[in-house]
């Protein structure tokens, strides 16, 4: 999906913030990239998980926009949670996110619910 001149987020990268918010709401306060797409794909009742490149490019123009911040994991800390291989990239939710997904809904005139985006009827 293309973004258009002068608007806001394209629907992936707005359900993508919009889970963040979410998963940071539950209690988490960091999440890597299929985390969140995991999560979306379980809040929206289906097993189809977003592709890893549509993943990846809209968690980097989230993070351009300064909706979320990130940072690797090191190699020690990888390997006290038992992990091996590739340490992760974990993102955060930053205030100026939240604060984007709430004026996006507004704008779309749109709601979060159960996972998906819907027309406000008001």
């Amino acid at each position: 999906m293309r973004r258009k001149a002068g608007h806001g987020l394209v629907r992936n990268e707005l359900r993508l913030l919009l889970t963040a918010v979410d998963m940071r709401n539950a209690g988490g306060d960091r999440f890597h990239g299929y985390d969140l797409a995991r999560h979306l794909a379980r809040a929206e009742d289906t097993k189809k998980v977003m592709s890893q490149p549509t993943l990846y490019r809209a968690l980097r123009r989230l993070e351009e926009r300064g909706a979320l911040t990130s940072e690797w994991e090191s190699l020690d800390s990888a390997a006290a949670a038992g992990r091996e291989g590739r340490p992760r990239r974990y993102y955060f939710l930053t205030t100026a996110g939240a604060d984007l997904a709430a004026s996006e809904l507004r704008a779309q005139e749109l709601s979060w619910a159960s996972g998906r985006l819907v027309p406000n009827t008001s």
